[in-house]
């Protein structure tokens, strides 16, 4: 077994990347990228039986931190048994097959899973997270198809009963896809109960972006004339992933994760992993940045795991868990100070500015910041996360050791 290689779900991945639902694999030839980069596996773009409206994608970035996806293309069962038939005889990738059914219509769920895995899927996904179909209209009260997407998601008991009657309909590992708008451990509880092998967490919680403030308001989308809520993808959600990975993990020990949300680089793969997820899945930094993106995050994995002596993924997973506890359990570290390093400090004045903060003055005869109230010091570090030249390290004031954190 090689150091990257995983087990999910009772199927073997020769490595823990997977490429997510979206428009980067609704073609073969996108699919191949997948795999010439990488990828062991990838789910491909959400299908249906029926598609339920006419879209298209549109897309807003905001550098360094939003991706904003409102819609984008969906494939017929038609297109999508094409789709995995080639994928199956042209890569050697695992094939998850993203789906939803009709709403609460349970014999239409297993239709739909059965027709994918006569197709060639090697696993089905439920889709019952999309934040863009259904969920809006029931927060906004309107009249739509119901139960859909990121709607389902929310509710325990149906979700158990669709998962229930897809797992009836196939031979091959269910994956249940949840939405951050629910309660996820609760639904992925029952989703397991439904006999889901696995669940992925979390899909894009649902947002508006900036909008054109001297044109009246309106979208700043190229491509349109108006907007529909967004799926809010990309690094803003990567904590709010963490948070539900470690929940359901905390809640179902056993049930095999997918953990993704605005992961791009290496550190972000260890870290959903350390909060218990077993495979990680990747979207919009493929968007962003390109395919190219997987090789290098491999390799980095490779060689944070020779550096801790992990020969595999198992030997770090989960292992930050053991450190959350309710707010009442926190034990505090006292005599926590800043401490600044005159050679690199340039006197920029950043951590003197800090709201909350009266510990650090810009000491006017050197022109470098300077601790001059250490007693009122309560070791929060935000004078260490602003620093942009890391001149600052956090200390114990009575031993003078050095409090190790890492340096982004």
């Amino acid at each position: 077994m090689s150091e990257l290689e995983v087990n999910f779900a009772g199927v073997n991945l020769k490595n823990p990347f997977i490429v997510s639902s979206s428009e980067l694999t609704n073609t073969l030839e996108r699919v191949k990228l997948s795999e010439k980069y990488g990828a062991s596996a990838v789910s491909t773009k959400l299908c249906f039986l029926k598609v339920p409206f006419f879209a298209r994608p549109y897309h807003i970035v905001e550098h360094r931190a939003g991706f904003f996806s409102p819609s984008g293309d969906r494939l017929s069962i038609e297109q999508a048994q094409i789709l995995i038939d080639g994928i199956k005889k042209e890569t050697n990738l695992v094939v998850i097959a993203n789906m939803m059914g009709p709403g609460d219509d349970l014999n239409g769920w297993g239709t739909l899973a059965k027709k994918l895995e006569d197709a060639g899927a090697d696993m089905i996904e439920m889709n019952m997270s999309c934040p863009n179909i259904g969920l809006m209209a029931k927060q906004l009260h309107l009249k739509s198809a119901p139960e859909l997407g990121a709607s389902l998601g929310q509710n325990p008991d149906l979700a158990r009963e669709v998962t229930r009657a897809t797992v009836e309909a196939v031979n091959i590992p269910v994956i249940a896809k949840m939405t951050p708008e629910a309660n996820t451990p609760l639904v992925a509880q029952e989703c397991a109960k439904g006999g889901a092998a696995a669940v992925s967490a979390i899909n894009c919680p649902m947002s508006l972006p900036s909008v054109d403030i001297y044109h009246d308001g309106r979208p700043i989308y190229p491509g349109t004339k108006n907007q529909s809520f967004a799926g809010l993808c990309g690094p803003w959600i990567r904590p709010l992933a963490y948070r539900h990975v470690a929940q359901i993990r905390m809640q179902s020990p056993l049930l095999p994760i997918a953990g993704g949300g605005g992961l791009t680089n290496w550190r972000h793969v260890v870290e959903m992993i350390m909060y218990g997820s077993t495979v990680v899945t990747f979207c919009t930094a493929i968007y962003l940045k390109g395919f190219e993106i997987l090789p290098e995050i491999e390799k980095n994995l490779l060689k944070y795991m020779k550096e801790m002596g992990f020969s595999s993924l198992e030997d770090f997973r989960g292992k930050a868990l053991k450190y959350i506890v309710t707010p009442d359990k926190v034990e505090y570290i006292d005599n926590v100070i800043p401490q600044i390093d005159e050679e690199k400090c340039n006197g920029c004045g950043i951590c003197t500015r800090i709201g909350h903060c009266p510990v650090i003055i810009l000491n006017e005869k050197k022109k470098i910041a300077e601790v001059s109230k250490p007693e009122l010091c309560y070791g929060c570090g935000v004078c260490y996360w602003l620093c942009p030249r890391k001149a600052i390290s956090m200390v114990n004031a009575k031993t003078k050791e050095k409090i190790e954190l890492p340096n982004f």
